[in-house]
């Protein structure tokens, strides 16, 4: 059986897929363009893994360490992302359309071209991200702390924002107007 296939077949089973990870820190994972579509894939271990151009419409990430994970152009379209940890980990043209990013650690991301269009992100942290040319419109911004992130070219229509923590942040050619509410 092929590694990939391996894999594919282990990810049915987080606490097996969790164990064989454990047991094969230094592997590297591509799960390049796979279907995940509608997984419970709670508190999976994808750390550092390559999942660009996969579909997870619909899954559950709740809890899942996604830190330094390469998600460009990955389908997360309505997924449950609370208290996922995506510290360090690539957003380039994701789609997170209605996901919910709640207490969500993404703290030094690099998030460009991507929409998050009516996400949710409460308690949500993006510290010291990179974030270009990305939509947030419509989106529920609530006790959301991006202090020190640079926000470049960003689109906040008619997002709601309370109590976002914008200490220290770079914003250019980015409006923000705090009374969407």
């Amino acid at each position: 059986m092929k590694k990939r296939e391996y894999w594919l077949d282990l990810l049915h089973h987080v606490p097996k897929w969790n164990h064989w990870r454990e047991l094969n820190p230094e592997e590297t994972i591509d799960l390049s363009g796979i279907n995940l579509n509608s997984y419970d894939l709670e508190a999976i271990n994808f750390s550092g893994c390559n999942l660009s151009h996969v579909n997870f419409i619909g899954s559950n990430l709740r809890f899942a360490n996604l830190s330094s994970a390469d998600l460009s152009h990955s389908n997360l379209i309505g997924v449950n992302l609370r208290l996922a940890n995506m510290r360090q980990s690539v957003l380039f043209k994701a789609r997170l359309h209605r996901s919910n990013l709640s207490e969500a650690n993404m703290v030094q991301s690099f998030i460009c071209e991507s929409d998050f269009s009516k996400a949710i992100f409460y308690e949500t942290e993006l510290g010291e991200s990179k974030i270009y040319k990305t939509s947030f419109s419509h989106a529920k911004l609530v006790n959301t702390h991006l202090g020190k992130a640079d926000i470049f070219m960003c689109n906040f229509d008619h997002a709601i924002m309370e109590s976002v923590d914008l200490r220290w942040a770079n914003v250019i050619k980015t409006p923000i107007n705090f009374n969407q509410v």
